[in-house]
């Protein structure tokens, strides 16, 4: 045996490992364990039994069964589905769906902000980017929910305790809602902005996070990033803008993390 086969017996040993210790670890704590060790125990006892008695045909049969993991999938099926939705949701796979999300994210927050702006409910909803928050997050109540036109119009109802505070979304979901934001110390040319407009600006200064706030009194929408703030924004601008500020940012983000390493 060459060095070569050495290694490649190596490395197929510890494919082989490494995929048993997976399956091992994802049906560990479910009936699947001993689903699996029985189908284990069968198919070492057959092909044994099967290997000495030469039955030719039996084996044939035994191979086409199990060969293209047919049996596999029907047995272990609710397993395979979690493991899978595990695989999914590993931190560097999901930077390669970030994009999609992130365009879904924008889709579901422009149709909540046209309801809102319909039903006259002033609202101020942070959405992070590479500051997460964190001490704004913690003045308010701790949510972990899907971003959505009806969640978002009850929150902001005015008849809700949670709606003179303001929502912070964090990966693709809001994670607080009811908080308080900081209100901005400097001066405002248009006075008639309120305590609302000035948390969005206040948080905007002191993070990078993009704000939207919808006027309960006009129902106009307004952006802000930074020191900037937009005004009288429409809903098919406001897609645009978000589409550049999240989706262009996380994909610069990305590509910045790439080059440094």
């Amino acid at each position: 045996m060459d060095i070569v086969d050495f290694l490649r017996g190596g490395f197929e040993i510890i494919v082989l490992w490494m995929i048993f210790y997976q399956l091992y670890r994802a049906f560990r704590e479910s009936r699947a364990a001993a689903i699996l060790a029985g189908l284990v125990t069968i198919v070492a006892l057959g092909g044994f039994i099967l290997h000495l008695t030469g039955a030719t045909v039996l084996q044939s049969i035994a191979g086409a069964i199990l060969g293209p993991g047919t049996l596999l999938v029907i047995l272990f099926q609710p397993e395979l589905r979690t493991a899978l939705a595990k695989l999914g949701s590993n931190r560097v796979l999901a930077k390669l769906w970030k994009q999609e999300e992130n365009q879904d994210l924008v889709a579901r927050i422009c149709d909540s902000v046209s309801y809102l702006v319909s039903k006259r409910f002033g609202a101020l909803i942070a959405i992070s980017r590479s500051n997460k928050l964190s001490e704004f997050v913690k003045t308010g109540t701790k949510l972990d929910a899907v971003c959505s036109r009806e969640l978002l119009g009850t929150i902001f109802h005015p008849k809700t305790l949670l709606h003179d505070g303001a929502v912070i979304v964090n990966n693709e979901r809001i994670v607080a809602a009811g908080c308080i934001l900081p209100v901005t110390g400097r001066e405002l040319k248009d006075r008639s902005l309120g305590l609302r407009h000035r948390a969005g600006i206040g948080v905007a200064e002191v993070s990078d996070a993009v704000v939207i706030i919808v006027s309960e009194e006009t129902g106009t929408v307004s952006l802000v990033v930074g020191n900037m703030m937009q005004r009288d924004v429409s809903v098919s601008m406001l897609s645009t803008r978000l589409t550049e500020l999240i989706y262009h940012y996380a994909s610069h983000e990305i590509d910045q993390k790439t080059d440094a390493a």
